[in-house]
């Protein structure tokens, strides 16, 4: 193993949102061996990088599904974002059929719904963790806010029409099952764009070429590294594209079944550490 990717929400991050001290020491562990050790994640740079400052953690970056690669600096390597035309039709899809999205782009993350926004963050920590209470659960998420991982703007073409900005990923949300379907069908539809999910109620979509396996494959061409030498572990449908791409794929013991089933080994969950213990087995 030459190059480890780990995703974030439900594999790194245990409940509380944040990399154990179990895992950090793993991770330095793997690096004190050589490896190089990444995130890949639907995050964007300002939300991914805030849990690994807090463990003092500075590794190179796959972020919003591979739309955006960072070295440990926090430097571009290389970008793949949707192109303005691309995103006007995605919009009229969404708007049409009166779906919620938030905007991720390369000057940080929108929404134009605050009270949305809100709502949406805390089914997310209740769906990808295990907060117990709606009070804790809403804290957590207006501190998104204050703290700039999320911003408010009155309407999105404020943002994707101004300079210098690109557009990176949209994350959208409804619990309407059948809705959620359709909508994904007319998404696909779109040339060169790419649907996925990272929980049971959410759309993830950005250019087809931004997927966390071709970033993957890119990282490691940058090192010089054959995927053989490639590790990937995750939980979710947008792990799916780079566990495919890895030599050796790892799915975490509270995964969806599809991630299991593409997976080379189950570790255990991401509240038991399952990234550190995949780790240390494979480098004994």
């Amino acid at each position: 193993m030459k190059l480890f990717a780990t995703d974030m929400d439900g594999t790194l991050l245990n409940e509380h949102r944040q990399v154990s001290e179990v895992n950090t020491e793993a991770i330095r562990y793997a690096r004190s061996k050589g490896v190089i050790v990444a995130v890949a994640t639907g995050r964007d740079f300002t939300e991914a990088i805030s849990p690994l400052k807090e463990v003092k953690l500075r590794l190179p970056l796959i972020c919003a599904n591979g739309a955006e690669i960072r070295n440990e600096q926090g430097d571009i390597v290389k970008s793949t974002p949707l192109s303005l035309e691309q995103y006007y039709e995605l919009e009229n899809v969404l708007q049409e059929e009166g779906v919620y999205y938030e905007l991720y782009t390369s000057k940080g993350s929108y929404t134009n719904d605050r009270k949305r926004g809100l709502d949406v963050a805390v089914n997310v920590m209740h769906s990808t963790g295990r907060t117990t209470s709606y009070d804790e659960a809403m804290t957590l998420a207006e501190k998104r806010f204050a703290e700039g991982s999320i911003n408010f703007v009155e309407h999105y073409h404020e943002v994707v029409q101004a300079p210098r900005v690109t557009v990176y990923k949209l994350l959208a949300f409804t619990e309407d099952d059948e809705l959620r379907n359709r909508v994904k069908e007319k998404l696909q539809a779109i040339s060169e764009i790419e649907v996925t999910s990272s929980a049971s109620d959410n759309l993830e979509i950005t250019n087809k070429q931004a997927t966390k396996g071709i970033s993957l494959e890119t990282l490691a061409a940058q090192h010089q590294i054959s995927m053989d030498d490639v590790v990937a572990i995750g939980d979710n449908f947008n792990d799916v594209s780079m566990l495919k791409k890895a030599g050796h794929a790892i799915a975490m013991e509270n995964a969806e079944a599809e991630v299991k089933n593409i997976a080379d080994d189950i570790t255990e969950t991401n509240d038991h550490d399952g990234v550190a213990r995949a780790i240390y087995r494979l480098l004994g």
